[in-house]
């Protein structure tokens, strides 16, 4: 799991700020008001840290959690001022960093987005891709055939199991696709741990 970024701690920062502002309004709000607001103040406060948690974890999600939140707050915020009728420092530091906050947030939507084109980081260890081989079989402007070949490797093993295999041996073929791994080398397999089967000469 990767460090979490400059971004991150921004935006804790940003959240304390906004967070306290609003806590300083909710506590000066009397009866029913103070009670629903209290409530919503919890439920803000809930989805913020979830929010938090999920871009700990490398989730890009979490951004547009954390910008719904916000402009859920300014709306709170706007309608708490229509009915108590007083601005204070609380309302505008709560404003002012909320304002902060969904601008930073949909910075990193959009940077996310960006980088949703690129490889994913998920890819299994052991990947060999397809490769293209373009084979013009006619001259033509309009047609170009494409073959696709798949070139896994010259040992296969199982990623139940702890030895590997030629690919002709009978061990090999009861390997399920999705548990199959491939090796170019003798040496590759058995630095990753893997023994060779009496298959392999």
């Amino acid at each position: 799991m990767e460090r979490p970024s400059i971004s991150f701690f921004a935006m804790l920062l940003i959240l304390l700020f906004a967070v306290i502002g609003f806590i300083v309004i909710v506590f000066d709000l009397n009866g029913l008001t103070f009670v629903f607001e209290l409530g919503i103040l919890l439920v803000f406060m809930f989805f913020l840290a979830f929010a938090m948690y999920v871009i700990y974890r490398g989730k890009s999600s979490g951004w547009g959690i954390i910008a719904g939140v916000l402009v859920l707050l300014l709306l709170d915020v706007f309608a708490i001022f229509l009915l108590a009728s007083r601005l204070g420092i609380a309302h505008i530091t709560t404003v002012l960093f909320s304002v902060i906050g969904l601008i930073a947030a949909f910075a990193n939507i959009a940077r996310t987005g960006k980088e949703h084109g690129e490889e994913p980081e998920d890819r299994p260890k052991y990947y060999y891709p397809y490769i293209d081989k373009i084979e013009p079989k006619e001259e033509t402007k309009s047609e170009i055939k494409v073959e696709k070949t798949f070139i896994p490797g010259k040992y296969i093993a199982s990623k139940n199991a702890n030895k590997f295999h030629s690919p002709k041996c009978d061990w090999a073929a009861k390997i399920s696709k999705p548990n199959q791994i491939w090796f170019n080398s003798k040496e590759e397999a058995q630095t990753k741990g893997f023994e060779a089967d009496k298959c392999v000469v």
